[in-house]
């Protein structure tokens, strides 16, 4: 704690032992101070002056302004939109602490406090758009801390200010032009001594790294929290890139495939009679941001890929049958059951035969990485748009694990919660356009997976049984699109086929599960 904080906190004692009073100009006043006044005075950075009255003026104190800045935060997010603060100015801060919540390209994701001190400026308002590196807020921390945060060997990021009293004021001032640079980390010595925080440890603990291996840019050596935060960082993106049939791939995540909520038309302004008079209407203008920029991308990204698409009939009239058991076991396990799960279960099974389907290509079309994992994003329509999260390793859950994964991801969505890793990794995609009335779709491929299914409501319509007999049916219309470039409509189609010889015999489908 500052000399400063110690003088605050030592006031109100004095005041009311000794009937000192605090003056507008921040000044501590008494007719004759006592010896252990003056004792308390003087450990507490306060200084006599004598005039008539024998008054006492707290020194001003310079305090460590740190901006705290925006992170790289991953996946090639380059901004974000303030969606929440959860501080304001004035406010103590601790480590860890939530400071806001931003929605990136991908998800929506908290931002934590990495200092201990007081918020001293907030430099963006709800719905602004920060890019990384940017300062989110200004943060005042202790000397000690201030050491610990910034780089010895490195020019300072913080900038030492006055501390305000009551009835003062003083300006802030940054050299301009003045630039951060923080030099390249020396090699780290296995048997130097570990300087850092507890905190810090902690951190490296929970996260199970070697403070040995980190290199420290504070004083003498001392590991910072971005020291680790920068090491921890490095880790993941040199993570190796995984090879199929001995070749290396290079590959990018894909993004997360939304649909904004907004519209964004421009229409020619309309004339409309009101009472007899023609009142002209105005056009409303609509920045494209947040979800909607992704769309461009997503969309601009796979209108390049040359793509085709096939259509089907499968009948469900087995599956139909499920439905009352379907709804036994879903109150048994707490749990919403529907035939989306099995779908995706029968789905992942298919893949098991057909690994071209369940693939990523790179940039520029060298090379397909067939995934191990079946990684299927669903569709899922929210207030906020379309977004397509994943349900990981489908290959290894049963179909109650499905549904309660599917919950899951459903209510995040809503609530527009969803993290990073939810919806990045996806290898295979599938879409419901039958839960909002739709039959037969063209669906857009997710960059860089290559192909991607749409499954249309379950109508009933008139069909031929094996005698000739016109009889009711329960068929379901499905939709595929394919990466022309590495899939043919023969791969596609044989898939296609696999998929539905699951879902007309469930009893298949039993027997292939592992």
């Amino acid at each position: 704690m500052s000399a400063f904080r110690r003088t605050l906190k030592l006031l109100p004692t004095i005041q009311r032992s000794y009937h000192v009073t605090v003056n507008r100009k921040c000044s501590v006043v008494h007719s004759s101070p006592t010896k252990r006044v003056k004792t308390m005075l003087s450990s507490s950075s306060l200084s006599y002056t004598k005039s008539r009255d024998i008054h006492t003026t707290i020194t001003q104190q310079q305090a460590t302004i740190v901006p705290f800045k925006l992170s790289d935060i991953g996946e090639g997010i380059a901004e974000v939109t303030i969606k929440e603060w959860y501080v304001s100015v004035g406010d103590e801060v601790a480590q860890f602490d939530n400071i806001c919540e931003v929605q990136s390209d991908k998800a929506t994701v908290t931002i934590t406090c990495r200092y201990d001190g007081i918020v001293r400026a907030v430099h963006f308002e709800t719905e602004d758009v920060c890019r990384v590196g940017q300062a989110l807020v200004d943060i005042e921390v202790s000397d000690e801390e201030a050491e610990n945060v910034l780089p010895s060997n490195s020019p300072s990021e913080s900038v030492p200010v006055p501390i305000q009293t009551q009835g003062s004021s003083s300006s802030v001032s940054t050299p301009a032009g003045s630039q951060t640079s923080t030099p390249a980390p020396a090699t780290p010595d296995p048997n130097r001594e570990i300087l850092t925080t507890p905190a810090v440890r902690k951190l490296a603990a929970d996260n199970k790294v070697d403070l040995v291996l980190v290199p420290g840019t504070g004083k003498g050596g001392r590991i910072t929290k971005d020291d680790l935060l920068n090491y921890m960082s490095s880790l993941s993106s040199s993570e190796p890139v995984p090879q199929v049939q001995q070749e290396q791939v290079v590959r990018q995540e894909p993004p997360i495939a939304t649909i904004p909520t907004a519209h964004f038309w421009n229409s020619s302004p309309t004339s409309q009679l009101i009472g007899g008079a023609s009142t002209q209407l105005e056009d409303t203008v609509v920045e494209i941001k947040g979800i909607a920029k992704v769309m461009v991308r997503t969309m601009t990204a796979a209108q390049q890929v040359p793509r085709f698409t096939y259509h089907d009939e499968y009948s469900m009239d087995n599956i139909v049958q499920l439905k009352e058991l379907m709804k036994k076991l879903g109150k048994e396990h707490k749990t919403k059951l529907t035939f989306m799960p099995l779908l995706i279960k029968a789905a992942s099974q298919a893949l098991n035969e057909f690994p071209m389907i369940n693939a990523h290509v790179n940039a520029d079309c060298t090379a397909v990485t067939y995934k191990a994992s079946h990684n299927i994003g669903i569709a899922t329509d929210t207030p906020h748009g379309l977004m397509v999260p994943n349900i990981k390793n489908v290959q290894n859950l049963s179909i109650l694990d499905i549904a309660s994964e599917l919950e899951r991801l459903k209510t995040l969505s809503e609530n527009n919660k969803l993290s990073t890793d939810d919806v990045t990794g996806g290898t295979f995609s599938l879409s419901n356009v039958g839960a909002v009335g739709g039959t037969y779709a063209s669906p857009m491929l997710v960059v860089p997976e290559v192909c991607i299914g749409a499954f249309g409501k379950i109508q009933t319509r008139p069909a031929f049984n094996s005698a000739g007999e016109v009889y009711p049916s329960n068929t379901m219309c499905v939709s595929w699109s394919g990466d022309h470039r590495v899939l043919d409509g023969a791969t596609v189609a044989r898939y296609s086929n696999t998929l539905k010889r699951y879902l007309e015999d469930p009893n298949l489908l039993l027997f292939h599960l592992k």
